[in-house]
């Protein structure tokens, strides 16, 4: 039996939190310590696990617990500067999204992964979500076959809340978050997408509507995004000033269709129309019990050493289409292509 990773979670807010609870069953990984730089965030990483150091910067880190790897669950601002001195200093790197803010940034971090010899994968969750397993399942197994139409529709009433005593609604803040919803749950719908239609779209097109009415320097609280791709296309719409809390992801293709409402599975096609129940095991809001299949994934591409151009190209390639969206909505609406560019990886 190969060891454990031993694990580092760096940041120690709602996601830190989920993530500690995430690993105790997971036999492949140990969470050796945490580095927080609040105190009282540092008292709340004790009180709950005694036996994890407790860290207030990465250089006391390295200085006091040998590691493997670190998981990056800070707010965004924070993610390129953190992930850069782990690969730096040789360790793996997970890091929540987005994993930057820019495409050249995206670029950026992966070439300090190449230097660093270490692997920087993307917390996509969400492509360990039973929602994506019943859509990617459909596409594979031909009951829609491959992909024409795709539309994401997600609504809430408002953004979510961080925890208290360190800036609750950091998401609403353009210097911490790089943008609002569409930074946000955006990132999950358009790395989905990519997966689902086997490639990244070729023009983006986008309407938002922008807090204080200024896309300037306010934030999207809901937007509207088209994908193009070679052989379809993929809406999103996301909300955070919707009337009510609502999820819809529906896909269909010369075979048949399939979608996930609220929870709730149906499909058409070869076999004829079923339905099933997605019940979460914890209906935890941090989608805690979607970890394990993540970072067996990340644990693997550890241990063999292959495959890392998927992550890496996959962080690249969802942050130039995020931009593209927020391009084409200040410019109110004009289609804007995707950067053609691709990280160059081995491994």
């Amino acid at each position: 039996m190969k060891p454990a990773l031993r694990m580092a979670i760096v940041g120690f807010g709602t996601a830190g939190e989920a993530r500690l609870s995430a690993y105790r069953p997971i036999a492949g990984a140990d969470v050796v310590a945490v580095v927080e730089t609040s105190p009282q965030r540092r008292e709340r990483v004790r009180a709950l696990d005694p036996e994890v150091r407790v860290h207030a910067s990465l250089d006391e880190l390295w200085d006091a617990t040998p590691v493997d790897a670190v998981d990056i669950c800070t707010p965004p601002a924070y993610h390129g500067e953190l992930a850069r001195l782990a690969l730096a200093a040789g360790r793996h790197v997970i890091c929540e999204k987005p994993v930057a803010f820019s495409t050249e940034d995206a670029l950026d971090l992966v070439a300090h992964a190449r230097r660093g010899g270490a692997l920087l994968y993307p917390a996509h969750n969400y492509g360990f979500s039973p929602m994506m397993r019943v859509l990617a399942d459909a596409v594979a197994r031909g009951r829609v076959g491959s992909p024409m139409s795709g539309t994401f529709e997600i609504q809430r009433d408002t953004h979510a809340r961080g925890v208290a005593g360190w800036l609750p609604d950091w998401r609403r803040d353009p210097a911490l978050a790089g943008g609002g919803i569409m930074m946000d749950h955006g990132t999950h719908c358009v790395y989905m997408a990519t997966r689902l239609f086997a490639a990244v779209p070729a023009k983006v097109t986008a309407s938002a509507r922008w807090a204080g009415g200024d896309p300037s320097g306010g934030v999207d609280e809901a937007i509207d995004v088209r994908l193009d791709f070679p052989t379809g296309d993929c809406t999103i719409g996301l909300s955070w000033v919707a009337a009510r809390r609502t999820n819809r992801y529906e896909l269909s293709g010369p075979q048949g269709t399939a979608s996930v409402r609220d929870g709730v599975a149906e499909l058409t096609g070869a076999g004829g129309p079923t339905r099933e129940a997605l019940a979460s095991p914890t209906g935890d809001s941090t989608h805690r019990d979607w970890f394990a299949g993540m970072f067996a994934d990340f644990a693997g591409l550890v241990s063999t050493g292959t495959g890392w151009e998927r992550p890496l190209t996959e962080v690249v390639t969802t942050t130039a289409v995020v931009c593209a969206a927020y391009e084409s909505a200040r410019r109110g609406g004009t289609p804007v292509s995707v950067p053609e560019h691709r990280p160059a990886v081995t491994g």
